[in-house]
């Protein structure tokens, strides 16, 4: 009873780009937009997972939306958390709005007001303030970044303040 209540209240999808399973599913068949909404889980082919209160998918083009407690996990254990993101498929481009915060693998903090992530390049970005915090609590300040994933390289142009963990700067 308990194994079938589970399918009762959890509903998956399957689509070529991404297995997108919610509470709830509403699906527009004519405009091939699917809407996911309470705790919902959408996986791509890569295994990136992202995590929402409500995801949009738009087949046609391939483009998902998720708002609400928006968590982005890649396969090498990098996470997002925004308020809101979308992810481009075709062009392999994830971009978050508003105040995001990147944990990175090897515990790296970054907080931007809006980061572009190319996953297939592996390289994510941002042209807004940000603040970079190392595990040693050592603190950048740049108005611009990219970092490089698969090198773990940090790089910004521009204004960069640095501040140890003694307040030097």
């Amino acid at each position: 009873v308990l194994f079938l209540s589970l399918f009762v209240f959890i509903f998956n999808l399957h689509a070529e780009e991404f297995n997108i399973s919610a509470k709830e599913i509403l699906m527009d068949k004519e405009n091939e937009v699917l809407t996911g909404k309470g705790k919902v889980q959408a996986i791509d082919s890569d295994g990136n997972i992202i995590t929402a209160d409500t995801i949009t998918y738009k087949k046609s083009v391939e483009f998902l939306l998720a708002e609400g407690n928006v968590k982005i996990t890649d396969k090498e254990g990098n996470i997002l958390l925004s308020k809101k993101a979308s992810y481009d498929k075709i062009n392999e481009l994830i971009i978050t709005y508003e105040n995001t915060e990147l944990t990175l693998k090897n515990g790296y903090k970054l907080l931007s007001k809006g980061i572009y992530y190319n996953t297939n390049k592996k390289i994510l970005s941002s042209n807004e303030n940000s603040a970079f915090k190392d595990t040693d609590g050592n603190v950048v300040e740049t108005t611009m970044f990219q970092y490089d994933v698969e090198k773990n390289l940090f790089s910004s142009i521009g204004k960069i303040k640095v501040m140890d963990i003694k307040k030097n700067k």
